[in-house]
């Protein structure tokens, strides 16, 4: 696999904010390359003033055009109340594209774009579905990242949910609540984003959050899921085509991970991953390192690495055409600059 080129897409403290994160990215039938992520008001704070940005590319992701925010609400109401937008969950399908994202970790919306990403149609909201998942919380998320189109034209995204602490002492309204204790699972949608109905949550898997999933060659569901268990490595768990649970769970030790988000992708009879390979428990920039791309050629049996990508990581989603790779992630250096990059790999 070889690297192409490299996009810069943000820089941190450039423009209007200070911070950009939670990157997904997606590439249409038309070749049309389509990235989100947040933009943040505040650095390395989950609960700041955030927008949803969506930007596009038609030059195979080295140039991008203006961003489009497609909840277009202010980020500020009610006088001084913030806003949160956040977990942008990107999904190609045909020609459609399906963009899921929430508000102060409270409420689900929706929106699909008609038009390679131009535009998006006015947001829906979906938190109802998050309400009859079998799990009691006050903090939900999609994703992040990428959901996937089953071969039977099925819409899957992950989400996790939390039942946080109140944190009076960082926000007296009772906004502000912590992301654990947590547990993942998915949604799902028959009828292209039009409803979207609760699939399965975990059990037993330490404060499962942020996930990805990919279809396996028989048709069944692998997550792979962050998580807090002690051997710091990604658990992996299928699920059968109807989503009601989960058939086996693992860790997978060839995977290590300082619980950050991954991202993986089927790409022919290949599935990749894409993490910070590096399994030190604390969680700053500086051990977010050795951001690498896994692969497995065998329904996840077994994995091994392919490339390094960079030295210096973060959150990263991947996407995958007949050409090969797309990756998206967060570049932190402790004491330097942080960036949002795009590479481009080909077979």
């Amino acid at each position: 696999m070889k690297l192409v080129y490299t996009t810069k897409i943000e820089e941190y403290g450039a423009g209007r904010f200070m911070e950009y994160r939670i990157p997904a990215v997606t590439i249409t039938q038309k070749g049309t390359v389509l990235i989100a992520y947040e933009s943040r008001k505040e650095a390395g704070n989950d609960w700041s003033a955030v927008w949803i940005t969506v930007r596009r590319s038609v030059d195979g992701g080295k140039t991008f055009g203006s961003p489009v925010y497609p909840h277009e609400i202010p980020d500020r109401e009610n006088g001084d109340r913030v806003i949160t937008w956040s977990n942008p969950v990107l999904i190609a399908d045909g020609g459609r594209v399906h963009l899921l994202f929430h508000q102060d970790y409270e409420k689900a919306w929706y929106c699909c774009s008609q038009d390679e990403g131009i535009s998006f149609g006015k947001p829906v909201e979906i938190t109802d579905c998050f309400r009859a998942l079998p799990w009691c919380w006050n903090v939900c998320a999609s994703g992040p990242g990428h959901g996937i189109v089953t071969d039977k034209g099925r819409l899957v995204v992950p989400i996790w949910l939390a039942r946080g602490e109140i944190r009076l002492d960082l926000d007296k309204s009772g906004r502000i609540k912590n992301h654990f204790p947590s547990a993942a699972g998915c949604i799902y949608s028959d009828d292209r984003g039009k409803s979207w109905k609760p699939g399965f949550m975990t059990q037993g898997i330490e404060n499962a959050n942020e996930t990805t999933v990919a279809q396996l060659s028989v048709g069944k569901f692998l997550f792979n899921f962050r998580n807090e268990r002690y051997e710091k490595c990604r658990v992996m768990g299928i699920a059968d085509r109807g989503l009601s649970g989960l058939e086996a769970v693992w860790n997978e030790t060839s995977l290590p991970d300082p619980t950050c988000f991954g991202s993986m992708v089927r790409a022919g009879e290949n599935l990749y991953f894409v993490n910070c390979a590096h399994r030190d428990p604390v969680h700053f920039y500086g051990d977010r390192i050795h951001l690498t791309v896994y692969e497995s050629p065998d329904d996840a049996a077994t994995w091994k690495p392919v490339t390094e990508v960079d030295e210096n990581g973060g959150y990263a989603d991947i996407c995958a055409d007949e050409k090969g790779l797309f990756i998206l992630y967060e570049r932190g250096v402790a004491g330097k600059v942080k960036t949002l990059l795009l590479k481009r790999y080909e077979w």
